[in-house]
């Protein structure tokens, strides 16, 4: 079996998971790290950018691009703060990215290293960054990293998408075990949430029944690459497609059936459409504050008297902001 340094183990897991690019700041906490990644750079290239919250809109924007994450990491304290901006966009947007953050060794936590923060907590960053990631990670030992970088692709990529976190200290960055690097397909689900066909039946006769059905459409049906389903719903039925900030482009601009945005910085026909509509399926929107002209009945949206059917992958945004008459949890293109 061969063996491995810790910072070995999460390159060439990385590079499994078809990663090619690695974004951040060499420094006290990731040298470990930095020389596997140069050791490896013909397979998984390092970009270095001025500071790390831009390491992270990078990620971001490259997602966005390709549907692929890539690895931010960073080192001790500061370092890894600064990530917070950029990782609080990730999950507010739901776009998954992983960041490492590199750490005091383990028998050193609570010491006051140089850049640690301990007064609270010893190895405090998983608790500061927990409220914006899906999952923090806290690494003791060498062994727990190829489970843990399975469970963090895993997380990142399945249901609402998002960043996660792992901190990672020096000492298992630079240690070394015999293992086996795992495949990245063994232990995740690739199926989409399909939703339960009785709702979707009952969607189905609202908006048949409906004179004024509305489409309308927010980042989950981006994430999905639901565009084609969104673009053949609104021609059989004849409704209008209204987006939010997020849902933009999910049809051409220039489509008839096309009607541009609602909320505060909406657009006339959007409004119109959206605060006239008798049903609005909704797919893959949180009905946030811009979104909704801050909740004034008649202005985006008259719910009620108008019927909401809301598709969204995330159970807990169902219902969240506006009474549903029915909801669907699941995949945005498979439920289409």
């Amino acid at each position: 079996m061969p063996k491995y340094t810790g910072g070995e183990i999460i390159s060439k897991y990385l590079i499994k998971e078809g990663v090619k690019y690695v974004v951040g700041i060499p420094g006290h906490g990731n040298l470990p790290l930095v020389d596997t990644f140069f050791k490896d750079k013909d397979k998984i290239h390092l970009i270095q950018p001025k500071q790390e919250m831009s390491g992270v809109h990078l990620a971001v924007g490259y997602y966005r691009v390709t549907g692929k994450p890539l690895c931010v990491f960073t080192s001790i304290g500061p370092g890894a703060i600064n990530t917070a901006i950029g990782i609080a966009d990730a999950f507010v947007d739901s776009f998954p990215c992983l960041i490492i953050t590199g750490d005091t060794h383990v028998h050193m936590r609570g010491k006051g290293v140089l850049q640690e923060i301990e007064r609270k907590k010893d190895s405090s960053m998983p608790k500061i960054l927990e409220p914006i990631v899906k999952r923090s990670f806290e690494v003791d030992t060498i062994g727990q990293i190829p489970t843990t970088m399975q469970r963090a692709f895993n997380i990142m990529l399945t249901g609402r998408r998002g960043p996660v976190h792992i901190d990672l200290p020096m000492d298992v960055q630079a240690n070394s075990i015999e293992v086996e690097i795992p495949e990245p397909l063994e232990r995740r689900s690739l199926g989409r949430v399909r939703g339960d066909p009785e709702l979707i039946k009952k969607a189905t006769q609202l908006i048949k029944d409906s004179k004024r059905p509305v489409l309308f459409i927010g980042g989950g049906a981006i994430s999905s690459n639901a565009s084609e389903e969104i673009k053949a719903l609104a021609e059989k039925i004849g409704a209008a497609v209204v987006v939010t900030m997020m849902g933009k482009d999910i049809i051409d601009n220039s489509h008839p059936l096309y009607c541009w945005s609602a909320g505060s910085k909406g657009t006339t026909i959007g409004l119109k459409m959206t605060s006239n509509a008798d049903v609005i399926l909704a797919v893959g929107c949180r009905f946030a504050d811009e979104t909704a002209s801050s909740y004034k009945d008649g202005v985006s949206f008259s719910i009620p008297p108008t019927k909401l059917i809301q598709i969204d992958i995330d159970p807990h945004e169902i219902g969240k902001n506006y009474p549903v008459t029915v909801g669907i949890v699941g995949d945005a293109k498979a439920c289409l």
